[in-house]
């Protein structure tokens, strides 16, 4: 009986430490990378599904909020249907996809999200002919800012008390003359 024998190569000084470290930095890394995926990406018992691109700080909006929003919306198809750098939204008045996700944000933060077409415009897309029935639609979101309803509707108070005090002020003499036959104010 004969036994061919193979001569084997000694292994170089390192070697095996060398592709362990290698085997678990390769582990390392896909641990990362999974742990990264599974926190970036969502969905909400509604059915939006959402990438959430960048965190923001802060709070979050509610849907009784007014948002400024960035956005572009597009079809299935990758078209653009809508784009606005600086839109100002009553998130009530919104379709429920776009307000939920909005509520997901914080300021400075950005999302991706695959709004279902029961969550958009459904059964009745807007005029235009852009947007077909039943279409599911596609958003990317920053929200800028978001103000509570107290805060907007104490603004708009505001700026009504001042306008009623231009006009009341805007007669001969300007804001803050006397009426006629006013008595004058003694000088100190």
């Amino acid at each position: 009986m004969s036994v061919t024998a193979v001569p084997l190569q000694p292994i170089r000084r390192g070697s095996v430490r060398r592709f362990w470290l290698a085997v678990v930095l390769v582990l390392a890394v896909a641990a990362v990378l999974a742990w990264a995926g599974s926190r970036q990406f969502g969905h909400t018992s509604s059915g939006l599904r959402y990438q959430m691109i960048t965190q923001g700080s802060g709070e979050s909006p509610t849907r009784d909020d007014f948002a400024l929003v960035a956005y572009k919306g597009t079809l299935p198809d990758g078209t653009v249907f809508d784009e606005n750098e600086s839109a100002p939204m009553d998130l009530q008045s919104l379709v429920p996809g776009f307000a939920e996700a909005v509520t997901l944000l914080k300021r400075g933060g950005s999302i991706r999200a695959w709004i279902p077409a029961e969550l958009a415009y459904g059964d009745s897309p807007p005029p235009g002919g852009v947007i077909l029935r039943n279409t599911p639609l596609q958003f990317e979101i920053k929200l800028l800012e978001f103000k509570s309803r107290a805060e907007v509707m104490q603004a708009q108070q505001m700026m009504q008390m001042q306008q009623m005090m231009q006009q009341q002020g805007g007669g001969p003499g300007g804001p803050g003359a006397m009426p006629p036959g006013a008595p004058e104010m003694p000088q100190p």
